[in-house]
């Protein structure tokens, strides 16, 4: 049994949890219900601005044809698709090619190769996409997001400011049908959307996702294109601080990008969380902890071991509240409710995520895209084995 000073000295790491998670709570919500009412009241047209997409592929992703498709028909002219996979072969290039039939007046470009000696494969493959855009603003987007309708409209309205160089969306990640993919999704859309939001509000920082970068071509040129995001882990975030070191201003759209993700399984769950949690740990060894403290689950189960009929309900108290926030959050922000089946996954994916929040200060090695990599300081990433062999070859096709 614990005296009552010890026994306040166990609840307060819970409670000062929760009260940093609630304040997070508050200013996604109130964004969330001040954008919409923005939205509402104007309706913000792109223009004639020429937008490029960069899209990297990999591989037969989880519905990568409907990902797809949402681009190829999206409703804005003019629209240049640049589609690239490091291996011609690729299924994802295939597909590609057979809905490009589909789509005779849509201007894409197909490319395959990338450079070897690049350590990142994204970057050495998104050098290769670069050559070929031609618009004034590009979208830097993975395999795995979807495009809403009005998507680009409510986006990009935001580069006729002269001074905005990037302008990045808060990602929320949808469509679990697995235990894992419920983990990932929830904790995605938490970190990337829920806690960016707030991160913003709260302490003007900019947490920029790769999933939904859009950055204007001159302000990219002015920082050498990707060269120096080259050997970069978290090369998104790089990316953006070159922006803002170029005396370019970085805006959040009010516009969240959907990645959907559906069918995971517990090792590759583990690996991308490792890998991530590995990098923010060497990127920002000081903000690091500070994850910790938006994590109010974990801290209150001590508070049973206590003994204490009253602690015991406290932190009952906290967990339900926890939940209760994040499924409310995940609701208005995600725009699809969380399935009752994966509510309880909630506290899980939270002891989770504290596990491997320790397990990454660790980690010396990741996996990435079938290659090892040593992680070094500042989220530098070495590759450990011999790169494949790469083509610079091109297949282009323009609009009718």
């Amino acid at each position: 049994m614990f005296d009552s000073s010890h026994a306040w000295m166990v609840a307060v790491p819970s409670l000062v949890s929760l009260a940093a998670y609630a304040l997070a709570w508050c200013l996604a919500v109130g964004w969330f219900v001040s954008t919409c009412i923005r939205s509402n009241r104007s309706r913000l047209q792109p223009g004639p601005r020429g937008l490029t997409v960069l899209k990297t592929l990999c591989g037969a992703d989880e519905e990568l044809e409907r990902n797809l498709r949402s681009f190829l028909a999206a409703d804005h002219e003019p629209l240049q698709l640049v589609f690239g996979a490091a291996d011609p072969f690729d299924p994802a290039l295939l597909l590609v090619r057979r809905l490009a039939k589909e789509y005779p007046r849509r201007e894409i470009a197909i490319v395959y190769g990338a450079d070897p000696a690049v350590p990142n494969p994204k970057v050495a493959l998104l050098e290769h996409l670069l050559r070929h855009a031609r618009h004034d603003v590009i979208l830097l987007s993975d395999s795995n997001a979807r495009l809403k309708p009005g998507e680009i409209a409510g986006v990009l309205p935001l580069f006729d400011d002269p001074r905005v160089g990037m302008v990045y969306q808060p990602v929320v990640a949808v469509g679990e049908r697995t235990v894992p993919a419920a983990v990932e999704n929830l904790h995605y859309t938490e970190y990337a959307a829920f806690l960016t939001i707030g991160c913003r509000l709260l302490a003007g920082q900019h947490t920029v996702n790769a999933k939904g970068q859009w950055v204007r071509r001159q302000a990219l040129d002015d920082v050498e294109g990707f060269d120096r995001v080259g050997a970069c882990g978290a090369d998104d975030y790089e990316l953006s601080r070159q922006v803002a070191k170029a005396g370019w201003m970085l805006r959040a759209a009010e516009v969240p990008v959907r990645v959907i993700q559906r069918d995971w399984s517990w090792s590759s769950l583990t690996a991308r969380n490792l890998r991530h949690a590995g990098l923010r740990w060497r990127i920002c060894p000081w903000a690091y902890p500070l994850e910790l403290l938006f994590n109010p689950i974990p801290w209150a189960l001590p508070l049973l071991a206590t003994g204490r009929r009253d602690l015991a309900l406290l932190a009952a108290a906290v967990i339900i509240a926890k939940m209760l926030m994040e499924v409310t959050a995940a609701r208005l922000i995600r725009g699809v409710p969380l399935a009752a089946r994966f509510v309880a996954v909630i506290p899980l994916k939270d002891l989770y995520i504290f596990g491997c929040w320790f397990v990454a200060l660790f980690a010396r090695t990741t996996m990435w895209r079938g290659r090892r990599y040593r992680f070094g300081d500042g989220g530098r990433i070495e590759p450990l084995d011999a790169p494949q062999s790469a083509t610079a070859a091109l297949t282009i096709r323009r609009a009718a």
